[in-house]
């Protein structure tokens, strides 16, 4: 036997051993020992509690160790998704344990029917479990409320609740970190559709109250080597969210997802139900585990649903990095006068740094940057005095601009020269067109498609600087920075769709645009998911007023295997708000004068 095959076969047996002995163990034990699911016994209408698939407690307790140090939610949160496999058993508990800050009275529970044996397209089961950790009763009345709406969901008659891991590998963390919350287990036909998992969601709206959690229980992409698995999470995460139902509704199954019934039920459910925003906080793939490489892989998710503040930054988690991007930046003009004020400068800071912890930012740096201003600079001039600029960057903690834009050569080449040189001495990375950097994990390029100030041109993104961005390493997610479109515009026109398809087959998973100074209200998913993108960022330190301008940063979540969650960020006009605050300090000087 070759080194190859030996290795091969080493791997392959570590793999079944690891990922599937427990539960066929398990399987087996609890069918001898309480014979409840011999042969074609009926398990449906009352009866005694499922014996737990799980015998041993061990893998259980390890997952509970390795999640000791997640964090839980400050909030009652409606509805978590996590995975099923106890090979990312850490992600399980880390899911759950962030809903246990509160009591809930009950947990639906929706799980993918992986043996096929429910009789219609949704099942639940009338009867109480037993797991390791104790035993986890039925809500008795919701279940029968179900039941009696007449045939969208039934009480299942084979045993699939006792022997199916997308269910018992969910219960004993329910039992441990939701003491005394009752289930209302449905498992999900593998070949229901939409308008059936329309049917479930208004049958479930009614029990979904402030005091009931949405559990899904769903593995992602599988049966894949890692970097399809990898493309095919990033087009569920781009969509996760633009939160399309249509987008959402064409994923495939198993590649993308191994229940795409259940993520539409508990997408549907948050949206129209809870108003609640969605928040992954780990993305993480079964390569991730084994150093040799495998030919199919699992894909695994951890999903927060609740009423997240827009302005609350994603808590911190080994194995992710969180970047963010601002839109339009400048210090000169009357955005320099405002922040000289004390008062001012503390105000747009907290502001800030409320929203990004400090976390590295990346902005689109409009104008030149000079040791001494010159005067009699025109309006239309941009140009910043280099202490406050670089004060301020190094204060919020900006680790690169974009120099694509169409002041950057305001002052000509010798004023774009000065630039650099003042921010790479500050250690801060510099992007022109085209060139690109990595932050946090993080590949970022930056693009500009229109000229220098006041010039008509706006065709600079041509083929050539396109055709740099292909055929790049996937190890690592590609974000674009574009300068393009029409001032106060918050929607693309036709250059800019065509841009945005040029760039989503070059394998850029979130386009964002600057130079419009008035934000975008929503992302959007190209391409099934392939590219998520957002016209424009607008503003974010620039001396415009709320009556023409805004903006908002967009939070990057970065995971390990090389994906990215994007969440947008609206932000208040900082420019107001400082001049607010400083006219407020002059009136409280001229009245202590007085």
């Amino acid at each position: 036997m070759s080194a190859a095959v030996l290795r091969l076969a080493v791997r392959v047996a570590r793999g079944l051993l690891r990922d599937f002995l427990p539960l066929l163990v398990g399987l087996l034990v609890a069918t001898l020992s309480s014979g409840a699911y011999a042969g074609d016994e009926d398990c449906g209408g009352d009866g005694p509690a499922f014996a737990s698939l799980y015998q041993r407690d061990d893998l259980f307790r390890q997952a509970l160790a390795d999640a000791e140090n997640a964090s839980v939610s400050p909030r009652r949160l409606s509805g978590v998704t996590v995975p099923h496999h106890l090979l990312a058993g850490h992600l399980i508990a880390e899911g759950i344990k962030a809903v246990s800050g509160v009591r809930y009275k009950r947990a639906v529970v929706l799980f993918p029917d992986h043996f096929r044996d429910t009789e219609t397209m949704f099942a639940t089961t009338r009867r109480d479990f037993d797991t390791v950790f104790g035993r986890l009763a039925i809500d008795g009345e919701a279940v029968a409320g179900l039941l009696a709406r007449g045939g969208e969901v039934i009480d299942a008659r084979s045993c699939l609740f006792g022997r199916d891991h997308g269910l018992q590998a969910i219960l004993p963390f329910l039992r441990h970190f939701l003491p005394g919350v009752r289930v209302v287990p449905v498992a999900v036909s593998i070949a229901s559709r939409r308008r059936d998992w329309e049917r479930l969601a208004a049958a479930l709206g009614p029990l979904a109250d402030a005091d009931t959690l949405i559990v899904q229980s769903t593995d992602f992409s599988h049966y894949l080597p890692h970097h399809a698995a990898r493309r095919h999470d990033q087009q569920t995460l781009n969509l996760i969210a633009a939160g399309t139902f249509d987008q959402i509704a064409r994923l495939r199954q198993p590649e993308h997802v191994d229940s795409l019934g259940a993520l539409y039920v508990q997408l549907k459910l948050q949206r129209e139900v809870h108003g609640a925003a969605a928040l992954v906080v780990a993305n993480e793939n079964s390569q991730q585990y084994d150093p040799l490489p495998a030919d199919e892989t699992t894909s695994y998710m951890v999903v927060l649903f609740g009423p997240i503040p827009q302005d609350e930054p994603a808590p911190a988690r080994r194995g992710t990095r969180h970047l963010y991007l601002g839109g339009d930046t400048s210090f000169g003009r009357a955005m320099m006068k405002a922040l000289l004020d004390e008062r001012a400068s503390a105000r747009i800071e907290t502001e800030i740094l409320q929203r990004t912890e400090g976390r590295p930012l990346v902005v689109n740096l409009e104008g030149v940057v000079l040791p001494n201003l010159p005067e009699g600079l025109g309006h239309m001039t941009l140009a910043m005095p280099q202490d406050l600029t670089l004060a301020w960057l190094k204060r919020l903690n900006v680790a690169a601009v974009s120099l694509a834009n169409n002041h950057a050569r305001d002052l000509g080449e010798g004023g774009l020269a000065e630039t650099r040189r003042a921010l790479e001495t500050a250690g801060i990375v510099a992007l022109g067109q085209g060139e690109l950097a990595v932050i946090e994990d993080v590949e970022l390029v930056a693009l500009t498609d229109l000229d220098v100030n006041g010039s008509y041109r706006n065709d600079l993104i041509t083929p050539d600087v396109l055709a740099r961005l292909s055929g790049r390493p996937a190890e690592r997610p590609l974000v674009a920075l574009v300068h393009w479109g029409r001032e106060y515009a918050t929607d693309p026109g036709a250059r800019e769709r065509y841009l945005a398809d040029e760039l989503s087959r070059r394998g850029v998973a979130g386009l964002f645009g600057g130079h419009s100074h008035a934000a975008s209200p929503a992302m959007q998913a190209l391409a099934g998911g392939d590219t998520l993108h957002l016209y424009s960022l607008g503003n974010f330190l620039f001396d415009q007023g709320a009556d023409k301008a805004s903006g908002a940063l967009v939070e990057l979540t970065a995971f390990d295997q090389g994906t990215v969650f994007a969440r947008l960020m609206p932000l208040p006009n900082l420019f107001e708000l400082a001049r607010a605050e400083a006219g407020a300090q002059q009136d409280g000087k001229s009245s202590s004068d007085r």
